[in-house]
């Protein structure tokens, strides 16, 4: 079997296999439907650490500390709160985008008629001009302008608008789980070595020693001192695992920001530097094949740049020998299956390394 006309048969299998998808609405910001489930547990966490720490916990702490920490924390959290909605709520997109109000929906690329989404800092999906640093993000469907990355916590793309209340908001949510801790700790090392210290509150007068209000000092509930353990344990392990994430992205981006780079650019550099390289003194083999031609463009066009939404295929590198090529145009359709069909294949990282999303 002749091995030019197999590999010719086999990629046009694969630029003809899924259908062209339709257009597609661009999102505002973290709002827009629909909402990531990471969104959805940011919220339900901070509910819970903030729930606690103002009706549980701080309420323990003796007179002088608990007005103190009822500053501090609070400040912290409504902080966060604040930079947290901004982060979400601000439209990261270029400001070409922008004034367009999203009022028409997003054409489908169509790679028979362009290499690239963006050439030329011209976006063929949004049609306009955009800045040097703007990415068209494939999750919310736009360009970005001075792309990051695509944030699931804010359900949102973090760029040159909204990065700085990003980075903000990890800030005071680390600070926010330091002080829970901290209040945490000392609570179990007072109840372990005086727990009179924590019932200084003057609703505690006449209650046994065995008996602990909660949700001081406005609706005081009366329980064991097991059930507020039992929640200072959940609590203590929540802030705890809460505090790893942030913590990384925290030292990450510090990282970033001494490099001087983006996540976007950094990802990038390291996928480059992953890809294999020839070993000194071994040339590679190289010969033609005559690509037919799909719709008007080259077929290995079709092959480089798929349709959005669909799977990106490999620019397979036809490099072998004529004489190696001769022998192996001898070989079963089975044989050549198994050789050649791998390099059909690109992944993701790499067609989002290209710049096609």
């Amino acid at each position: 079997m002749d091995l030019c006309s197999w590999c010719q048969r086999g990629a046009l299998r694969e630029a003809s296999r899924k259908p062209a998808s339709p257009r597609h609405w661009s999102r505002v910001n973290g709002w827009s439907w629909p909402l990531h489930t990471f969104q959805v547990v940011a919220w339900i966490i901070l509910f819970i650490l903030a729930f606690t720490n103002f009706c549980i916990f701080v309420p323990l702490l003796p007179p002088n500390w608990n007005l103190i920490m009822y500053g501090v924390t609070g400040g912290l959290f409504c902080f966060h709160f604040v930079v947290h909605l901004l982060g979400i709520s601000i439209d990261p997109a270029e400001t070409n985008v922008r004034l367009k109000k999203y009022l028409e929906s997003i054409p489908t690329f169509d790679p028979s008629k362009h290499t690239r989404v963006i050439e030329n800092q011209y976006c063929h999906l949004c049609e306009v001009v955009v800045s040097q640093k703007a990415k068209h993000c494939g999750a919310c469907n736009k360009c970005v302008s001075d792309f990051d990355h695509h944030c699931k916590w804010l359900n949102n793309c973090v760029g040159g608008r909204n990065y700085r209340y990003f980075f903000c908001s990890l800030v005071s949510a680390l600070a926010s789980l330091l002080c829970l801790i901290s209040i945490l700790l000392y609570i179990f090392i007072q109840y372990s070595v005086n727990p009179e210290v924590l019932r200084t509150h003057p609703l505690y007068e006449g209650v046994s020693k065995d008996t602990w209000l909660l949700f001081l000092p406005f609706f005081p509930v009366k329980t064991k001192a097991l059930v507020v353990l039992g929640i200072g344990v959940f609590v203590l392990l929540l802030s705890a695992l809460s505090f790893l994430l942030p913590g990384y992205l925290f030292i990450f981006h510090l990282f970033l920001m001494f490099k001087k780079l983006s996540t976007y650019e950094y990802v990038t550099q390291n996928r480059y530097q992953n890809i294999p390289k020839v070993p000194a003194g071994r040339k590679e083999l190289s010969f033609k094949i005559s690509m037919p031609q799909v719709s008007g463009a080259p077929l290995l066009h079709h092959l480089r740049y798929p349709g959005l939404g669909q799977r990106p295929v490999s620019p397979c590198s036809w490099n072998f020998s004529q004489s190696f090529a001769s022998v192996l145009a001898q070989f079963s359709d089975s044989v050549c299956e198994t050789l050649f069909r791998p390099c059909l294949t690109l992944n993701v990282q790499q067609g989002n390394a290209l710049g096609i999303l």
